[in-house]
């Protein structure tokens, strides 16, 4: 399983938020200059994130993007599923039908991919923004 460069930008810039402006909103292009990651680029991901529940887009000149919910809500899994749609090893975990393999009937890997799954699920839904947040500001300070 490998994760796009889409999921691990929309981490950087909503700990980027969390981190820098919890309360108020950020305009896109400080968030770009901060991350190197460009301004379109992150526009496309913002928009999938403002879909999913978890930004919000505030016009005006005190606009720019905030979070929608409380970074102690906010968890990486809410993160990556929101751009990823669904985060599984291989396709057969979720849906037994997908598999193409000869000995789907006698498969005794699939139990391996499941718990893979059910592991990689319990580190992304318990670790929150604010979780990230407060490593990133002690590492800093360090």
């Amino acid at each position: 399983m490998k994760l796009s460069t889409k999921s691990r930008y929309a981490l950087e810039g909503l700990l980027y938020i969390t981190a820098y402006s919890p309360k108020e909103a950020v305009r896109i292009k400080q968030i770009a200059e901060y991350t190197k990651i460009s301004v379109a680029y992150l526009e496309q991901i913002f928009f999938l994130l403002k879909k999913s529940g978890l930004l919000t887009a505030i016009r005006g000149s005190k606009g720019g993007y905030a979070l929608a919910l409380p970074p102690e809500e906010i968890t990486v899994g809410m993160i990556i599923r929101s751009i990823e749609t669904h985060i599984v090893p291989v396709a057969c975990v979720t849906n037994l039908s997908a598999c193409n393999s000869r000995v789907r009937a006698n498969c005794v890997s699939r139990q391996i991919w499941i718990d893979l799954n059910q592991s990689i699920n319990q580190v992304v839904d318990h670790l929150t923004l604010k979780d990230l947040s407060e490593r990133y500001l002690t590492q800093k300070e360090a």
